[in-house]
Formats: C-alpha cells, structure tokens, sequence
C-alpha cells in the first residue's frame, strides 16, 4: 500500500528516533480522560443555558477564545512558532462578517462561511513571507505585520470605519438571544477543536512536532520543512479567522484594536498558560484568562500587571502549564498506588514531567 508524503515522512521520523506520540495509556486511563471532557463539555453548556444572560455572553466570549487559542497553538506549541500576528486572522474574520454586512448586505451564513477562507488566502502570502525568517526574526515580522494590519484599519475610515468600527445588527435576530448564541458558539468551536485534534494527531501533526524538536534533522530526512510550516500557519490562520466571526456574534461590532499586536498576545498568553504542549491546555488557559481577567477589573486597575506575574511565575516554575501540572500531579499519584517494585526506574530515579514538551 502506498504511503502519503506525510504519513512516510512521519515513519522515517520515528525510525531515526525523533520525538514520536506518547504510548497511549491503559484503558481505564484513556476512560479516565474522555469521562472528565465530557463532564467538562457538559457542566459549560450546562452554564450556558442557565446562567444569566450577562454571564452567558461572557461565557460565551470564553469559548469563543478557546477556538482563537487552540488555533494559534498549532504553530505554537506543535509547531515552535511564536508568532504575534495571528491578530490579524482574527481581524480578518471579524470585519469579513461585518463589512460584508456594511457594504453588501451580505448573508450572516455566507460571511461566517468566506471568513475563514479569507483569512487562510490572507495567510498564504504573509506566511511564505514571514516563514523565511527564523526564532525572533519571525516573531519581530509577524509582529510587524499586526501593527500594519491596525494601522491600515485605523486609518481606512471609509471603508472599516477607523477607530470607532463598524456596530449594527449584523446577526439574524435568532442569534440575539444570548443563550442560543451560546449554543450556536459552542457548537462551531466544538467541531473546530475537533477537527484540530485530527490534525495534530495525524502524521503531518507528527512532523510537525518533529520539526519543533529538530529541524535539521527532519531536514536531512528530505522532509520540506518550509512547506509544512506553511500548511500549519495556513490552517492556524483559517480557525483564528473563524474565531474572529464568532467575535462578531458575541459584540455585533467590529474594531481596529482586535488587530493589534496586543490582541495577538493574547492566545499565546493563554497557550503558555494553559499548557503550550499539550493540545487541552490552551482551553484551560484560555477560560483562565478570561475569567480572571474579567473579575480583577472590578478590584483594580493594575489587572494586566497581576497576569503578567501570574505568567511570569508560570514560564519560571512550571514552563509546561497549568495543565501540565495536573498531568504530572496525576502521575505522581498513579505511582505512589503502584508498589516500589513495580515502578520503572526512570518514574524511581526522576520526577514524571507528563503533559510537558516530549
């Protein structure tokens, strides 16, 4: 049987040793985890029914983010990429359902379709742009990139209508009840995430990650590395834009400050916080985030100060995340049931670091 490039790439990957998928864990383990996302999928939408309209749109602005999150993290976590441009993307779905709205009365189903399409072209040439660069240098560009996205829809008022954006009832009136925009909300981001799960988990996932690991030798391997990247950032940049859209239908708005470079800070905010290696953390990083960046509002002004040592204390003491931290604290406690003598002497001799970089 014939192999596909990806699928062939990843099993020379694995025969030279490069980093491979974790072993899958004993039943109970894999029953464990499915169990616990699916109370966690249940009690969010739980919530999202029964909260007050209030604190369902806010809700609903968090899942909504764990799509942008999840999405930057693909070339982030999987891939090594930094990047401070995926702003843009988000940006770029945002206005396609709002100036589709303003300029052509165009259909709230067509414009949450064309926008992540746009945002996908938009990334292919700024990606093979920005891809020829390397670490910081990459970082800088995309960087740069987001600030000229912001300044040109700032200054384009005809057109994005500058500073103040553009806010009108650009959603079907059946998406103005906050508890069905949830739903409609939750269901879009759950497929999507579902459907990054594949990818990471696929052989272009596999080297991907491998490419992160160890460039040089994915290279040497024949692998076009430059081409996978491409791919990552193009798919990275087709959901950021979908969560974009679904910006639109949380706010009814669209504005220049969600291209900022600020904005495109964010999801890798959450990422390192949540857990940049493992695919959940961003989730949790993302609802953390959010929520207390909300409540620390209401008790002071200096909340972005209080995060940023939040994620200073993280990156120093626990680089892997919150989520990493859990996997190693059900580690710990999988092997203290174990006896002495049953344990593998790498789990006796070092501390397990599960959920962290393979």
């Amino acid at each position: 049987m014939s192999r596909t490039p990806s699928s062939a790439a990843a099993a020379a990957v694995v025969a030279l040793g490069a980093p491979a998928p974790a072993a899958p864990g004993s039943l109970a383990s894999r029953l464990g985890r499915a169990i616990a996302l699916v109370a966690f999928i249940v009690l969010v939408v739980v919530l999202g029914l029964t909260l007050a309209p209030a604190n369902a749109l806010e809700l609903q602005y968090a899942v909504s983010l764990t799509l942008f999150a999840v999405a930057t993290n693909l070339i982030l976590g999987f891939g090594g990429l930094v990047s401070f441009g995926q702003g843009i993307f988000y940006g770029v779905g945002a206005y396609t359902v709002a100036l589709g709205w303003m300029h052509q009365s165009l259909d709230f189903t067509e414009a949450m379709v064309l926008a992540p399409l746009f945002g996908a072209v938009a990334a292919v040439p700024l990606g093979m742009l920005a891809l020829r660069t390397r670490r910081l240098y990459f970082s800088l560009l995309t960087l740069t990139m987001s600030q000229l996205a912001f300044v040109i829809a700032e200054n384009q008022t005809n057109l994005t209508g500058g500073t103040n954006g553009v806010f009108g009832a650009m959603v079907p009136t059946w998406l103005l009840d906050p508890h069905t925009s949830f739903l409609f909300t939750a269901a879009i981001v759950a497929v999507s995430i579902a459907v990054l799960w594949k990818v990471v988990h696929s052989p272009f996932g596999l080297v991907l990650r491998a490419i992160r690991d160890n460039r040089e030798r994915v290279e040497a391997l024949g692998v076009n590395v430059y081409a996978h990247e491409l791919a990552a950032f193009v798919i990275s940049a087709f959901f950021c834009a979908l969560a974009g859209s679904l910006f639109v239908v949380y706010s009814q708005s669209s504005y220049p400050e969600i291209l900022n470079w600020t904005a495109s800070g964010v999801p890798v905010f959450m990422a390192v916080i949540g857990g940049m290696y493992s695919f959940f953390g961003p989730v949790v990083g993302a609802f953390v985030y959010e929520f207390a960046s909300h409540y620390l509002i209401e008790y002071t002004q200096d909340w972005q100060l209080v995060i940023g040592v939040v994620l200073l204390a993280i990156v120093l003491l626990r680089p892997d995340g919150l989520a990493g931290s859990l996997g190693s604290l059900r580690a710990r406690l999988r092997r203290r049931r174990q006896p002495a003598a049953a344990r593998p002497a790498e789990d006796l001799a070092t501390p397990d670091d599960a959920g962290g970089r393979p």
